[in-house]
């Protein structure tokens, strides 16, 4: 036992060393809820496309500068810019609209304007009604805001190109270019736009402490000088932001009251400050132990698992309460002969409990791997400290007041002992059912991940703000369009779009971008330039001349010049370098994305991608809501299998006839504390169904350690559920308070399971260990 326990201390010291490394190296944590959940799509390219998309998404950024001003307001902005790009943790795309670019991307188009049509020319062409079109461009070139020239009337004299690039998608569209920024006014404020993309993880807490305090200071130096200059935020790191420092705040609160909680139970029960000492080293070494392997084993955590295992601390001192509340039984004895009595309840405690908590590794969910990693290798440390370390650190005595707390527990176990009608019995089953199948009744899961987070209610307001300003409508759902190559890619979205249009004016979405509205198809080009010579080259162009003036026309671009391509388009220092957001590689052919601005109806989007080969809509929201719903089912499967893993345990220590009696209480917890949360109108979720494999574990806990005891001792063992259960509400319980809705719902299914455990743990008292084979 004394080689045991040290090199117990070995493995503990070299934890703390390793754990002591890896805070001076900094703590990496994570912050996304997303984070926590599968990698499950329905293939490798789906998978892909959503991991670029959201990736993309998550790292832009807008910031909105305002004022009153217009001088002093573009001061601040291009001083705010400064402050975020000069440090590179931003890169903005704003600062492109100049004059260049726009030169540039006539440069680009111009050669192959004959191919280039607007859906609205196009349409006019298709119905041979090219007077329509010649009738919109002498609109517009003697309209009140004439838009041409005579040399550009000379080579595109019905206007072909200005139509085609005004009809492209804008989706900013209050905003417009002033002196090289994006601007607008709204009341009698100047506002501009700084958008682009930032160059780091939002994830990662460094990275938000670093581009939250350059802009906060930077914000904070323009206000000194103009004190009424506005600044609004809208990005996935900022929300990130808000979300972690809420989280760590919570985990600093609630660790914090646990331990302040279990302190004070002990010294309030014991009133001795030894059993706070060595309670303190089994959670201490539970706690040092499972971080030191989690960051081993996992590189870093999650913020959400950090709060899942502050909980772990009122579990792990279930072992040294255990132990330590033998000193209150009458036989007393030295503490090796104290630790005989419950050693094999504790390992069979811990055999149980840490089965619930593996079957978390049977669900595919990085954060659960986590959480259940931490608390498994927890409690087996402070098993293992409960077994080697305390009796050798302990020195107590049965205390004076031993009796008169034994009589507190006595009352509670009491109650259960009182003999009673057999209309007690029956009255109290029918008092359960009655919860029960009411809370059934109402019972009703909610899958949807967006209600699962908490998002800061100031950061909502100013994306309200801003995409009220700006026109922006933002959105997560697209198009992923499959082809063997870019034209068939290009074919496919181009029959897509002409779905969508219907859409748009009913107002199923609010705007799209696909690549072939910036570059259409070789096929699409050469029509259009057939059409144009068709419908527009005959002698309808010496009328619209005529018309003009214009006596002779710069020769057009040969029928067989080649056509736009993509390539072009989105080469490097390109004018349209945006595009390659929406061409992704490494797939098979080509993978095409069309992004979707202010989804209304999905269901009718859905319907647009019908019969389209190669077309699928992807809504990454609605796709891991869809995958909660399915491992909600699992959470309940792996809810049977622990409890099925469990039983063999069970029936080899009490028989047959006397395991029900020791599972019988977990399992009524398990089912009423969904059914009385339904009562109060909670919703089901996966986060309640892994909450219950928990409720199962630690109430099997509760009923075996009464299962292992005599009669004469059931007062003691009685005492120590009671403080096992107490932390266990400090602990889980509080975790109902927290506002991240996932963590609540798991925190409130945790304390109404446990306390509902508790209560029904006297029932298994009456089972009897199976006994020892004489030798």
């Amino acid at each position: 036992m004394r080689a045991a326990a040290l090199f117990w201390l070995l493995l503990v010291l070299a934890a703390a060393l390793y754990l002591g490394w890896r805070l001076h190296e900094g703590l990496r944590f994570r912050t996304d809820l997303l984070a926590l959940l599968p990698r499950e799509a329905q293939d490798a390219d789906a998978q892909h496309a959503n991991d670029v998309v959201t990736a993309a998404l998550s790292r832009q950024v807008m910031i909105m500068v305002g004022g009153p001003d217009r001088d002093q307001t573009r001061a601040a902005a291009t001083a705010i810019a400064a402050a975020l790009t000069q440090p590179k943790l931003m890169e903005l795309t704003t600062d492109s609209f100049g004059k260049d670019r726009l030169r540039r991307i006539g440069e680009l188009y111009f050669p192959y304007r004959r191919g280039l049509l607007s859906a609205q020319d196009r349409q006019s062409l298709l119905e041979g009604k090219p007077e329509a079109v010649s009738l919109r461009a002498l609109s517009q070139i003697y309209g009140l805001v004439g838009m041409a020239d005579a040399k550009l009337l000379q080579r595109d004299p019905y206007l072909l190109l200005p139509d085609f690039l005004t009809h492209l998608p804008v989706p900013l569209s209050r905003l417009s270019l002033d002196d090289g920024l994006l601007a607008l006014r709204d009341g009698g404020d100047y506002w501009i736009l700084l958008a682009g993309q930032i160059t780091g993880d939002p994830y990662a807490l460094a990275f938000q402490a670093a581009f939250g305090d350059a802009l906060d200071d930077a914000v904070a130096a323009q206000r000194q000088a103009h004190a009424d200059l506005q600044v609004l935020r809208l990005g996935a790191v900022f929300f990130a932001k808000a979300g972690a420092e809420q989280a760590m705040g919570e985990t600093s609160t609630i660790g914090l009251v646990s331990v302040l909680g279990t302190v004070l139970l002990v010294l309030a029960i014991f009133r001795a400050v030894r059993p706070l000492g060595l309670t303190l080293v089994a959670i201490g070494t539970g706690v040092l132990v499972s971080l030191s392997a989690c960051l081993l084993l996992f590189g870093e955590l999650h913020v959400l698992a950090l709060l899942f295992g502050v909980s772990l601390i009122g579990v792990a001192v279930d072992y040294s309460l255990q132990y330590l509340s033998e000193i209150f039984a009458l036989e007393g004895g030295a503490p090796r002969e104290r630790l005989r009595r419950v050693w094999l309840g504790i390992t069979l405690a811990t055999a149980t409990v840490a089965i619930g908590y593996l079957t978390m590794f049977l669900a595919p969910f990085p954060g659960l791997h986590q959480i259940a990693a931490l608390a498994a290798i927890g409690l087996a440390a402070s098993w293992a400290t409960v077994m080697l370390w305390l009796p050798a650190l302990d020195h107590s005595r049965r205390p004076r007041h031993g009796e008169r707390v034994l009589s507190w527990a006595g009352a509670f176990l009491g109650w259960w002992l009182r003999p009673r009608s057999p209309w007690w019995g029956w009255g109290g089953a029918a008092l359960l059912l009655l919860i029960a199948v009411g809370g059934w009744v109402r019972f009703h899961p909610d899958d949807d991940v967006r209600r699962m987070q908490s998002l800061s209610g100031p950061l909502m307001a100013e994306q309200d703000r801003i995409q009220q300003l700006t026109g922006a409508t933002g959105g997560t759902q697209f198009f992923l369009v499959e082809a063997a190559d870019d034209e068939s890619a290009l074919q496919t979205e181009e029959a897509l779009i002409d779905r969508l249009g219907p859409l748009l004016a009913e107002g199923a979405l609010a705007g799209f971008q696909a690549p072939a509205q910036y570059v259409p198809s070789a096929a699409r080009q050469r029509q259009n330039r057939e059409l144009v010579h068709r419908e527009l080259d005959g002698p309808l162009l010496a009328q619209h001349l005529g018309q003009l003036g214009l006596d002779q026309l710069e020769p057009p671009p040969a029928e067989d010049a080649a056509f736009l391509t993509l390539d072009q388009a989105v080469a490097k220092e390109g004018a349209l370098g945006f595009l390659g957001s929406l061409l992704l590689t490494g797939g098979k052919g080509a993978l095409h994305v069309v992004k979707l601005d202010g989804v209304a109806r999905p269901d009718a989007l859905a319907g647009a991608a019908q019969g389209l080969a190669g077309v699928r809509l992807i809504d990454p929201a609605g796709d891991f809501s869809q995958l909660l719903a399915k491992y909600r089912h699992r959470a309940l499967g792996l809810l049977a299998l622990s409890a099925a893993l469990m039983t063999p345990l069970l029936i080899w220590r009490y028989g047959w006839k006397t395991a029900p009696r020791v599972i019988a209480p977990p399992l009524l917890a398990v089912l009423l504390a969904p059914a009385l949360r339904a009562w109060f109108g909670a919703s089901f979720t996966f986060f309640d169904g892994m909450a219950l494999v928990l409720v199962l574990s630690v109430g099997v806990d509760y009923s075996i350690f009464l299962a292992e005891t005599s009669a004469q001792r059931q007062r003691v063992t009685m005492l120590a559920v009671a403080m096992a259960a107490a932390t266990a509400l400090l602990s889980f319980g509080l975790l109902a308070l927290s506002s991240v809705q996932a963590v609540h719902a798991f925190g409130t299914t945790m304390l109404i399971g446990i306390l509902l455990a508790f209560l029904f743990s006297p029932l298994a008292r009456t089972a009897r260990p199976r006994p020892e084979p004489s030798r």
